[in-house]
């Protein structure tokens, strides 16, 4: 029986769980950077009177915990045998987008005066977070071994 090809995981029972934990890795990092530096003055001028007063832990957990198993489901598949490196990074795009996009959207929609501003640079975020997310996952999973050949394209 032949090995596995260069572009599908060695032990496939562990590619899922492998996968999971480096997006959750990728994604804590990028997020906290993103939360706690880049967008933290904007959410809270424009969110202030939203914000609680102390963080809380489990629906943030919840949030982050459900959120990484749509995108490894979603876009990473890590079980489907030479997924190129594009189709991963489109199906982020879009989980990205539709995640976000409905939040931000549903939130202005129920409550008042939330910004417009925050709405696009919440969603923008959200689509890029998860393209990165999933492309450095996807290179570190198999990318590395697949560059220059097929299973590596952008196709």
């Amino acid at each position: 029986m032949p090995g596995p090809t260069p572009s599908e995981p060695r032990h496939p029972v562990r590619a899922w769980p492998t996968s999971y934990a480096i997006a959750a890795v990728v994604f804590a990092v990028i997020d906290l950077v993103w939360l706690g530096v880049v967008a933290q003055p904007l959410y809270q001028d424009q969110l202030g009177h939203l914000l609680a007063d102390e963080f809380n832990l489990v629906p943030a957990a919840a949030f982050y915990f459900l959120y990484l198993v749509g995108l490894v489901h979603f876009a990473l598949r890590p079980l489907e045998a030479g997924r190129p490196l594009g189709v991963t990074v489109r199906d982020a795009a879009i989980y990205g987008f539709m995640t976000y996009m409905t939040w931000d959207l549903t939130s202005a929609a129920v409550f008042r005066d939330f910004p417009t501003l925050v709405v696009f640079i919440d969603i923008t975020w959200g689509t890029s977070a998860s393209v990165a997310v999933a492309a450095l996952t996807w290179w570190l999973t198999h990318g590395r071994r697949s560059r220059g050949r097929a299973g590596g394209s952008l196709a």
